[in-house]
């Protein structure tokens, strides 16, 4: 599986998201923000490694 970085396009909340196919594919993606407490689009950052690993914690914003 692999770890894909989005970034909520309303609030700019970062989250990673755990699944078994290609995201490139998407510009971007509907799923629930903890933050709006909405369903909003979340454009698709890349993948966890290619951002060396490190991300912001689930649920922060990205500084």
């Amino acid at each position: 599986m692999t770890k894909w970085v989005l970034v909520c396009e309303v609030c700019g909340n970062e989250r990673i998201l755990d699944v078994g196919y290609n995201l490139r594919e998407f510009q971007r993606v509907y799923i629930y923000c903890r933050r709006c407490g909405e369903n909003r689009a979340h454009k698709v950052v890349g993948t966890l490694e290619e951002r060396g690993g490190a991300a912001a914690p689930p649920g922060s914003a990205k500084a």
